[in-house]
């Protein structure tokens, strides 16, 4: 494992990052959010429409599916080792650097009381040091591109913990009324495995975005179901 420090804060990395040859790559980086709640997050980078922190407009990053779905229950493995009552949990695609790299972030959030937990980042850092154990005991059924609901992905968080699926890409509830088929496509075309399903939170849209969301699954030929 190698360890990279860049200077340009990882939201806007993408010349930091582009010599770096690997499988993976992992952002180890804070979480800020509006409630505050204390929580460990992982998601892949992106931007499926406008580009307001780092990357580029309606371009999102490369998925590696399996080895986020090992992060996430890596985290969730190691808070619970040191009795971390913190919960473990995805966001959608969203922000910088644009990486085609497969990659994911891994983060601390939500406050500054959280960033400096000593105990906090040892369990980030003792994830990630065992990602290649959990990678090697998640048992991966199906290849999922999830759409709907809000920024947490609440239909879709204890799948990746707890089933067989593992999640390439999500696309939220507010990015489904101006994003591109060019865009949209990239979920399949942007990830290491074959996309098996499309899982759409049906009550996490509205019914114009399913009617939109189901036209762009069927023109990408991939088949769906409900989350």
């Amino acid at each position: 494992m190698k360890v990279v420090k860049t200077d340009s804060g990882l939201l806007y990395a993408e010349k930091d990052v582009e010599g770096i040859k690997t499988d993976f790559l992992i952002f180890a980086s804070k979480h800020k959010s509006e409630s505050g709640s204390p929580a460990f997050t992982a998601h892949v980078p992106g931007n499926w429409n406008a580009a307001d922190m780092g990357g580029k407009p309606g371009q999102i990053s490369k998925s590696d599916p399996i080895s986020m779905k090992a992060m996430a229950v890596s985290l969730d493995r190691q808070r619970r080792k040191a009795g971390i009552d913190v919960g473990v949990g995805m966001e959608v695609d969203h922000h910088g650097p644009l990486c085609m790299t497969p990659c994911c972030f891994t983060e601390i959030g939500s406050t500054e009381k959280e960033w400096k937990n000593e105990g906090y980042a040892a369990a980030v850092a003792s994830a990630i040091e065992d990602l290649d154990d959990a990678k090697s005991k998640v048992e991966v059924k199906e290849i999922a591109f999830c759409i709907g609901g809000g920024h947490y992905c609440p239909a879709f968080n204890k799948m990746e913990l707890e089933s067989g699926i593992a999640v390439a890409h999500v696309l939220p509830n507010y990015a489904t009324d101006a994003v591109t088929m060019e865009a949209f496509m990239q979920a399949f075309e942007r990830t290491t495995e074959e996309i098996d399903v499309v899982l759409i939170d049906w009550k996490g849209l509205k019914a114009p975005q399913r009617e939109k969301m189901l036209k762009f699954i069927n023109e990408a030929g991939a088949e769906w179901r409900k989350a």
